[in-house]
């Protein structure tokens, strides 16, 4: 009699089981060679793969120089703002970025003359005396050949994740639009000897809630050597 009752409920999960089978749906892997074009890309609204070295080749001109020469603030404006009022300024002066802990991210510009060229790690910077020059340092802009962070990335508001498609891609766009500012504007400097040359630049820093305003290192977006970098 047991036997005989467990028949029904047997057939009965059998049935089930057979209705989430047929509303599966198989997928099947690709096991390329590694030649498709498309091995490492995402589809994105396009419908393509994202290349972020030929999307910073599009860009760089036409966008990118352009919101820079329109919307970057005086350095020590940004400067004295913050110091003055951290919350009003970041609210004036910055674009708020919400991935992950919230951050400003400000454009910036600024003549200056530098002071030296510090290449004790693969992060060099130089040290920057703006406008009206007393001497002291007032700026560090970072000039590789490492290139820390995504500041260049955050600043542009028409480049945003979903467009991009995944991690990887949305880094390797920060690390390309870098590379751009290196190849355009650091290369052609001789950093050797970029002492005492007065330099024009634009570029963006990023501030967290929390750091303090001495810790703040430029990203160029451009550098531009003035007067042949005469006195």
């Amino acid at each position: 009699m047991r036997r005989a009752r467990k028949l029904p409920y047997m057939f009965s999960l059998l049935v089930v089981c057979l209705s989430l089978l047929a509303t599966c749906t198989v997928v099947k892997i690709d096991n390329n060679d590694g030649k498709s074009e498309d091995r490492y890309a995402t589809w994105t609204k396009t419908g393509t793969g994202f290349r972020a070295a030929e999307y910073v080749a599009a860009v760089w001109d036409e966008r990118v120089l352009p919101i820079y020469e329109e919307q970057a603030v005086e350095y020590t404006t940004v400067l004295a703002a913050l110091r003055d009022d951290r919350k009003a300024a970041a609210q004036r002066y910055g674009l708020l970025r919400e991935t992950g802990e919230p951050f400003h991210v400000f454009k910036v510009r600024g003549t200056a003359r530098v002071l030296a060229f510090d290449d004790s790690s693969r992060n060099g910077v130089i040290y920057v005396d703006l406008e009206p020059f007393d001497g002291q340092k007032d700026a560090t802009l970072q000039v590789g050949p490492v290139i820390r962070g995504t500041a260049i990335r955050d600043s542009l508001e028409f480049v945003r994740f979903t467009d991009v498609g995944n991690q990887l891609q949305f880094a390797d766009l920060a690390n390309q639009l870098n590379a751009r500012m290196e190849r355009d504007s650091v290369e052609p400097l001789d950093l050797a000897n970029i002492a005492g040359k007065r330099i024009f630049f634009t570029g963006a820093f990023r501030l967290e809630n929390d750091q303090p305003l001495e810790e703040i290192v430029v990203t160029p977006v451009r550098i531009e050597l003035l007067d042949g970098g005469g006195q």
